[in-house]
């Protein structure tokens, strides 16, 4: 009962982050692209000059997680990540917004996000047991469930004002540190007296040993640079220029889209522990290629929703896979660094991908901006399959 406890103020935490993160996504993307009517090469700039700095801490964050209290940390990034949508909020009521202050202030917010990052996931692995990978499985079904929640609030900016859904925002990054003070403290794993520095070497070179590690990290850099990357960028674009779409359009798609990561981990579910998670994880990549070129081929509004399931249905069963082999993979006193470090390279595509993709826009339409995720698909199944030991890798859970 006390692990379900522990599990339940586990998930409410990350639920409630997750509605919060969603929501910023949806809001500062729609500011850019609806309201200031920025160009796609200045969208994808920003969402870069966003993103990078942010990255740059993740590894230091893997180390602080392994050397402290995570818990602590986690309950601290809380309640300071209220700070930047209700100076956001402020400024819009002032009519102080800018470009520039927008960009800050998010990118405020994905610092924090990334001194997060690492220890919630490494937390999850004390909280679990030995049943981790349905814990994964549950936590980013309930993970969909609120980004679907907050993505449909953060269209709700034009009913609402964009100034009372940030207020809300900011509620939920508070809640959710309230019930991530219920989890109970842990004791620190890296020797305390190593600095730094030094713990994030360890770690680096814990992962250049570790060659499977360092296989799924890889690649699924590859997958988010051109997939989470065009979702970021392109979709925002296909919906105001293909589909003349509004704000609640895009959030109605974005919707549509954790709808489909919530039934893919649901369904997961029902089959764990899988006993090979890297045969999935590759051959989900070959299948992203239909909702790629079903809305490259420009469907009607009903034929985008379907492609816009199927993309959020291959994401959720993608990052549960590639998620839960390095959490299983990892030795106890690595697990946080090695996470803040596949975490750096699945966040750390998504503003590369996005400038990438902006120029691609710019030049050759949104629609085309989903061709090099065709590409990147490809070409992920046949490394996986031929070059890694990704294949073959059976799960400890699953003996």
């Amino acid at each position: 009962m006390n692990r379900l406890s522990q599990i339940t103020w586990y998930n409410t935490g990350y639920g409630l982050w997750m509605a919060a993160l969603s929501i910023q996504q949806l809001v500062v993307t729609w500011i850019m692209v609806g309201i200031m009517g920025e160009s796609p090469e200045r969208v994808g700039m920003a969402q870069m000059l966003i993103g990078i700095p942010g990255l740059a801490i993740l590894l230091w964050a893997g180390a602080v997680g392994d050397r402290t209290d995570a818990r602590q940390l986690l309950i601290r990034v809380h309640y300071l990540s209220a700070i930047p949508p209700l100076l956001l909020a402020l400024a819009i009521t002032v009519e102080w917004l800018s470009l520039m202050l927008l960009i800050v202030l998010a990118l405020v917010a994905s610092i924090l996000s990334s001194l997060a990052n690492p220890s919630r996931h490494a937390i999850l692995n004390r909280v679990a047991g030995r049943n981790l990978q349905v814990a994964i499985s549950l936590s980013t079904a309930i993970g969909a469930i609120a980004s679907m929640a907050g993505s449909k609030l953060g269209g709700e900016i034009e009913s609402m004002s964009i100034a009372g859904v940030l207020m809300l925002q900011a509620g939920m990054f508070a809640i959710g540190g309230l019930a991530t003070a219920k989890l109970h403290p842990g004791e620190p794993i890296a020797p305390s007296a190593e600095t730094s520095l030094a713990t994030v070497k360890a770690g680096l070179s814990h992962l250049i040993e570790h060659r499977l590690a360092r296989d799924v990290i890889s690649l699924n850099f590859l997958s988010s640079l051109f997939n989470a990357g065009a979702w970021m960028t392109a979709i925002p674009f296909i919906v105001v220029r293909v589909y003349d779409g509004n704000a609640v359009q895009l959030a109605n798609l974005t919707v549509v889209f954790y709808f489909g990561s919530l039934i893919a981990n649901f369904t997961l579910l029902r089959f764990m522990p899988l006993q090979h998670p890297g045969k999935l994880y590759l051959v989900m990549q070959l299948s992203r290629i239909f909702a790629l070129l079903l809305i490259w081929f420009e469907p009607p509004v009903w034929g985008l929703a379907i492609a816009a399931a199927y993309w959020g249905f291959n994401m959720g069963v993608t990052s549960t896979m590639s998620r839960l082999m390095v959490q299983e993979i990892a030795e106890p006193e690595f697990r946080t660094r090695l996470v803040s470090i596949y975490t750096l390279g699945q966040l750390g595509a998504m503003p590369v991908g996005a400038l990438v993709l902006g120029h691609v826009i710019g030049w050759f339409g949104p629609l085309n901006a989903l061709l090099p995720g065709v590409v990147a698909s490809v070409a992920i199944f046949a490394i996986g399959v031929g070059g890694t030991q990704i294949w073959r890798y059976r799960s400890p859970a699953a003996s």
